[in-house]
């Protein structure tokens, strides 16, 4: 006998829909079975035009109250400064409520939702390719309330307990960080163009140096210095890079532009 879960997604933008993409591949859905689980799921916006993507994945609808009403998990994915219209008139009490909207703190979930059920999440867009790195915070959750929340989250990659004080620092590392590495990776991609390499060349490229290095970090046990050094042979090509870098901040800079972020959640918990 199937466990059916049925979960509504509050709000269609781009993480929303790519936890649902994840949701409903095949392969999760396959995993989900064999765990006993299937998913039932329903996702609502304001505006009918931004659900025409996930019409052929799963239910859809442009009506809060009635799409939650017998749901068992709701999982809100609006922007943070459109909460309160968003979940207005809705009583969520007895449903377990994950959100992933950014600064909006557990306490405050809980006065808008009604719920004493309440996963405040973190994830990252890399939820698109089933890579997010997402951590999460839990109030009021049973053990098999727990159980469902995390298949939710490991549907679309890894995720990590914190406690709820770390899950500012964390919207500015994890949930801002890809904006930050895409950054770089166009920085390799326009110096590969402007020196002669196709726009695909360059993105091929660019991307798997920084996949291949980021799995080298990730087995490394050392620290990341040491790791920089081993690149860097005395008087060769990569030293004069990293100088170059070092002179200019790039470390410094990369930090503070985590650091907005960060303070930036942090208003937005006020």
């Amino acid at each position: 006998m199937k466990n059916k879960i049925r979960l509504t997604v509050i709000g269609c933008g781009n993480m929303a829909q790519a936890i649902v993409d994840r949701l409903t591949d095949p392969v999760s859905c396959s995993v989900l079975r064999r765990n006993g689980d299937v998913f039932d799921i329903t996702v609502t916006d304001k505006h009918e035009k931004n659900l025409l993507p996930l019409r052929e994945k799963c239910k859809v609808s442009i009506d809060n109250a009635a799409a939650t009403k017998l749901s068992d998990y709701v999982l809100i994915a609006v922007k943070p400064q459109d909460a309160e219209s968003a979940l207005l008139g809705l009583d969520l009490s007895g449903k377990v409520v994950i959100s992933i909207m950014a600064g909006v703190t557990v306490d405050k979930i809980k006065a808008l939702t009604k719920s004493e059920k309440v996963m405040r999440v973190m994830p990252n867009l890399n939820a698109r390719v089933g890579e997010a790195m997402s951590v999460y915070y839990c109030s009021g959750l049973s053990d098999e309330n727990k159980r469902v929340a995390l298949e939710v989250l490991g549907s679309f990659g890894q995720f990590e307990e914190i406690d709820e004080s770390l899950m500012n620092a964390a919207t500015g590392i994890t949930g801002s960080g890809p904006a930050f590495i895409l950054m770089t990776i166009k920085a390799f991609c326009d110096e590969a163009i402007a020196r002669g390499f196709t726009p695909k060349q360059a993105k091929d490229i660019a991307v798997q140096v920084f996949i291949g290095t980021a799995l080298t970090a990730d087995e490394y046990s050392g620290e990341i210095d040491s790791l920089i050094s081993e690149v860097c042979s005395p008087g060769g090509t990569t030293i004069v890079g990293v100088s170059h870098l070092n002179d200019g901040g790039y470390v410094d800079a990369v930090r503070t532009a985590i650091s907005k972020s960060i303070a930036r959640a942090e208003e937005l918990s006020k």
